[in-house]
């Protein structure tokens, strides 16, 4: 909406001079161009092509729907249908990227390339491919189909919470955390959770293998339609160098901080034994890693195996009358520190039967 003033200095002729007010708030401007977004909404055609929203209220509104949905996606396909805007579901992957890269507001940089590029200087929100592919509420859908969490999903989360005493993604978008669960839970080893500085570092790298993960995504949609590449090549090679970024410093950071197989700093002996695992996951409270000992050491597959050890050493081993003495002694003594032992478990069995039976 414009408004002419006419100013009038001395005996100079009036000069016009043109303020543009927006409709959601009482800002006035002298330049049209710079605080209001193109816009080719038929409604907008006698404002000079351009939106009566300015780009402060743009950005507001946009703060208010994404409080509203939580999704940036979301606020954004709503934000568009709001002001009669093209919403492209395959751009909004690369602007995604650009705006975590470059810590900007999203719908900034979203309307930013809506009004750069030709290709979408025609379009209005009812040209969305998300309306023509799946229907309006497709979005939403999509979104909260991506939210649930499976058993194992909820596993992993809990996990990664007990263990690292916090939940590390809490303020992370709803739809990657799911991924995020799973992708760090596996690199929460012993030296890991011991370590104060190297815990943070594996938890970026985790945010940024989803950021990575991001990247190929639209570089998959950018790349499907052939007869368009040539249009997105600058779009692509940008995106190709900020992932080549992203892994570079991904494996400086394990490599510094011994996370990768080949620097890794945990090697002790023993560590990828079976009791050497079964230690790890008791310290970090996996009750279900606990194994029955009793059924294992009697079972009748362990007795053959130790029958068998057993005639092997004697078969290589030659005794002679004091060895055999002094092995009679040795298990003498041990039959009798295990009959001790027996004693005293079923006497603390006898009295656990009746304090059971008094409190029954």
């Amino acid at each position: 909406m414009a408004k002419t003033e006419k100013f009038n200095s001395g005996n100079k002729p009036q000069v016009e001079v043109k303020r543009y007010k927006c409709s959601c708030c009482p800002e006035e401007y002298k330049d049209q161009e710079k605080n209001f977004y193109k816009s080719s909404s038929l409604t907008m055609r006698g404002n000079n092509g351009r939106m009566v929203v300015c780009k402060k209220c743009v950005l507001e509104l946009f703060a208010l729907l994404l409080n509203k949905y939580e999704d940036c996606k979301t606020a954004l396909y709503y934000l568009c249908q709001l002001l009669d805007v093209y919403f492209d579901a395959n751009l909004y992957p690369s602007v995604e990227v650009q705006a975590t890269n470059s810590n900007s507001n999203i719908a900034a940089i979203y309307f930013q390339k809506i009004n750069s590029l030709n290709q979408y200087s025609s379009k209005t929100f009812v040209d969305s491919t998300l309306i023509a592919q799946c229907g309006e509420n497709s979005l939403i859908n999509k979104t909260n189909q991506n939210l649930e969490f499976n058993e194992e999903d909820l596993r992993n989360k809990e996990d990664v919470i007990r263990m690292v005493g916090y939940d590390p993604f809490e303020n992370e978008n709803p739809l990657d955390k799911k991924g995020l669960y799973n992708s760090i839970v596996d690199m929460l080893d012993e030296s890991t959770l011991e370590d104060s500085f190297k815990l943070p570092i594996v938890i970026e790298i985790a945010k940024s293998f989803n950021q990575i993960d991001k990247i190929n995504q639209a570089l998959a949609i950018m790349t499907s339609d052939v007869t368009n590449v040539a249009n997105q090549v600058g779009g692509v090679k940008s995106l190709f160098e900020a992932k080549d970024k992203m892994y570079r410093a991904i494996l400086a950071m394990a490599k510094d901080n011994g996370i990768s197989v080949n620097h890794a700093t945990n090697k002790s002996k023993g560590a990828g034994t079976l009791s050497g695992i079964m230690k790890q996951l008791q310290e970090k409270g996996f009750m279900e890693a606990e194994v029955n000992l009793f059924d294992i050491e009697t079972c009748e597959g362990m007795s053959q195996v130790a029958d068998i050890s057993n005639k092997s050493i004697l078969k290589q081993l030659q005794f002679d009358e004091n060895d055999y003495v002094a092995m009679i002694t040795d298990q003498r003594n041990m039959i009798q520190e295990l009959n001790t032992k027996t004693i005293k478990l079923e006497e603390e069995n006898r009295l656990l039967k009746i304090n059971i039976k008094k409190e029954m």
